[in-house]
């Protein structure tokens, strides 16, 4: 899942950045949502800081050590801050280069969106460290919070479509190396059951991502033949936010879905409350056998 996650990574920042209908859809984007520039929605994204993030990531790992252990709460905590310290980096050191020649241009280094990756890494580290009985009902507020603060980015025009996508892209490389970790640690092993509603609650979030994915191909089609036909550089069309607003959604819905679906099954070692990371997997063969699928 990291590797396809990464290459998608690629793929996305060559599109958008890197081609001249990328550039031409995400600035018509920009441009649509730019008398929403001071919309109230911004002193939401302005809660958005260090501070905030430091304070929420806290509460994600004292959830994770009363639920999990020591070392569940230590590997959600890392991958918040690996996920948003890789975002950072990646907004200073990608290149964003002009290849319109004119019309409504905006050079600056916004791929990926660090406020998305904020919110999405904070909320998919909650899904970790929460109780696993209570796995199934945070999902669907994880999703409204991401996928409100990544369209609230698109619609006050502090970022492209493209952005909120990469960040998304990044927490769920971060979200499944983390799992991996726990897994190949011994921390977190297969239930005996699973009857959570979880399947009704996966359900929901696929109808979620698939409609706003339909939403955002026809929105942005509809973008695109109205730049094709008029020709005009500074054409804003109403569809171009509407496309920009649905793929912020389906980015979202998507790192929560994979997060969810990566965590499906899964809880915390009887002994991972007394192991750090770094232990190894003490238990004694027939319990760990007994953890394992079909045993």
């Amino acid at each position: 899942m990291a590797a396809v996650c990464g290459v998608l990574l690629v793929a996305v920042y060559a599109l958008a950045v890197w081609t001249v209908p990328g550039q031409r859809f995400e600035d018509a984007v920009l441009r649509a949502s730019w008398p929403d520039r001071e919309s109230p929605v911004v002193m939401v994204l302005d809660l958005i800081s260090v501070g905030s993030l430091v304070l929420s990531a806290g509460l994600v790992g004292w959830i994770g050590h009363r639920a999990g252990g020591r070392a569940i709460a230590v590997a959600a905590v890392l991958m918040i801050f690996a996920t948003v310290t890789t975002t950072e980096i990646l907004q200073a050191v990608l290149p964003r280069p002009i290849l319109l020649a004119h019309g409504f241009r905006r050079e600056d280094r916004s791929f990926p969106s660090g406020h998305t990756a904020v919110a999405t890494a904070v909320l998919c580290g909650l899904l970790l460290a929460v109780p696993v009985r209570w796995r199934s009902w945070t999902a669907l507020p994880v999703l409204l919070g991401s996928a409100g603060i990544g369209a609230a980015t698109v619609t006050v025009s502090w970022h492209r479509p493209s952005d909120t996508v990469g960040s998304a892209l990044i927490v769920m490389i971060g979200v499944s190396l983390t799992v991996a970790l726990l897994r190949r640690r011994g921390l977190l092993v297969p239930l005996t059951t699973t009857n959570d509603g979880g399947w009704i609650v996966g359900g929901v979030l696929g109808i979620v991502v698939t409609a706003s994915t339909a939403i955002a191909v026809l929105a942005g089609h509809r973008a695109a033949t109205a730049l094709d036909l008029t020709g005009d550089p500074d054409l804003a069309p109403p569809s171009a936010v509407v496309a920009g607003r649905a793929l912020a959604i389906a980015a979202a819905g998507t790192a929560t879905l994979t997060t969810f679906l990566l965590l499906r099954g899964l809880g915390p070692a009887r002994n991972a409350r007394t192991r750090t990371l770094k232990d190894p997997d003490v238990r004694p063969v027939k319990d760990r056998l007994a953890s394992e699928p079909g045993a």
